[in-house]
């Protein structure tokens, strides 16, 4: 249960725009159709809200069902920066307040979701985390004029996408994949890398970087997909057996973790590991056995055991307001952070305009975030580094900062 009190976190680096008074904002998902959300109405509702001086609403689409379930995690975090933003003093003298929608990892329901939100007025979206949902979505974001800020990191967002709605506020697989394959090369001197990966958006985006990286660097690779919910990939593991890889990159959400890692163990696939951030989710490592995963690598956004101080208060704070047993990972650190920049986009524009904010959220310029420093790019990329982590008796290792 969430404990209804005011936390004051990171505010003197955070909070980089000025800020004053009032906010609120509400829940689930439903929908119309993207053609029924008529952009002219939806304006003047928004502009007839400042006026009036109601809370701008901000819109949340988390996984609050579904699998994997890191959306109370998101939420969490959001609601944690929206809290302390309101406590001093909102944005634009008026409150912030979330409208939280579950988007139950399909795109279906995101779609509905995103729909509902727009409908209702939000001023930007946060969320969602993953790819497929985001480039479901784009598009009526894109007509409806309404910033969004994902998580997702398949480089479609960037090579096909021409969106200045769409903002990532996480590194994409361009850094993450190309860091992760680089590190397998320089510092194992890899020759042949089996890939194994999802089948989606995700999973092969990170893919295609790497095996691009290898080609660059004459390293050949196995490339081996599968669904994130399969529940046996031993014909892919064989087949990198077979193929006589000498290193393992694994590209796909936490769902597939469990499976791959135990089936690797069991077939005998020993080899330098490294990941995408799935590893680094306390829920992923929770279905591991120490033995599966000993020594792997992963890049990530996010580890508790960061020393930066700003880090380690956020991990206090939230811990505070949700719980000591409450795990703090990537989900909750990263999309509070995204509140702040979406806030500081609406406070520099002057204006809850959904033209104004993307413009404002195109300047974006040093601010400060637990997952890095927001500056963006012509891309809508503001996020530009990455953390390398080892695997050590079940607990992800901070080694350094890749940029």
């Amino acid at each position: 249960m969430r404990k209804r009190k005011a936390v004051s976190i990171l505010m003197a680096g955070l909070m980089m725009f000025s800020m004053a008074a009032c906010g609120g904002g509400q829940d689930n998902a439903g929908g119309t159709s993207a053609q029924n959300v008529e952009n002219s109405g939806e304006t003047e509702k928004t502009e007839a809200a400042a006026e009036s001086g109601d809370p701008i609403k901000i819109g949340v689409m988390a996984t609050l069902t579904g699998y994997p379930l890191n959306g109370e995690h998101m939420r969490n975090g959001v609601l944690m920066a929206i809290d302390e933003i309101n406590e001093n003093g909102g944005v634009l003298g008026r409150q912030l307040e979330a409208d939280v929608q579950d988007c139950s990892n399909t795109t279906d329901v995101a779609i509905n979701a995103t729909n509902k939100l727009i409908s209702e007025g939000v001023v930007g979206i946060i969320g969602p985390h993953y790819s497929s949902q985001g480039l479901a979505i784009e598009s009526i974001i894109k007509e409806a004029q309404v910033p969004m800020l994902v998580g997702g990191t398949s480089p479609k967002f960037v090579n096909e996408c021409d969106n200045d709605f769409l903002f990532r506020i996480r590194a994409s697989d361009d850094l993450q994949a190309a860091a992760a394959a680089a590190y397998l090369v320089d510092e194992y001197g890899v020759t042949k890398v089996a890939i194994l990966h999802g089948s989606d958006d995700f999973g092969t985006g990170g893919m295609q970087v790497a095996a691009k990286y290898f080609d660059s660097v004459g390293v050949e690779y196995c490339a081996q997909s599968f669904n994130n919910e399969d529940t046996d990939v031993t014909s892919q593991i064989l087949k990198c057996i077979n193929e006589n890889c000498d290193g393992v990159m694994i590209w796909a959400t936490e769902a597939a973790y469990p499976i791959v890692a135990r089936q690797m163990s069991e077939l005998g696939l020993q080899a330098p590991t490294i990941t995408n951030p799935s590893l680094a989710v306390d829920s992923c490592l929770a279905q591991m056995e120490p033995s599966w995963v000993e020594g792997w690598y992963c890049v990530t956004d996010f580890l508790t055991n960061n020393t930066n101080q700003e880090v380690q208060d956020f991990i206090a704070a939230y811990q505070a307001e949700y719980g000591a047993e409450e795990s703090v990972d990537l989900h909750c650190a990263a999309y509070y952070s995204a509140v702040y920049a979406l806030a500081d986009g609406i406070e520099r524009a002057g204006s809850t305009n959904g033209e104004d904010v993307a413009k404002a959220l195109r300047e974006t310029k040093d601010v400060p975030g637990l997952v890095g420093d927001f500056n963006c790019n012509e891309d809508g990329e503001m996020i530009h580094e990455i953390i390398l982590g080892q695997c050590k008796d079940l607990q992800i290792e901070y080694i350094d900062v890749i940029q």
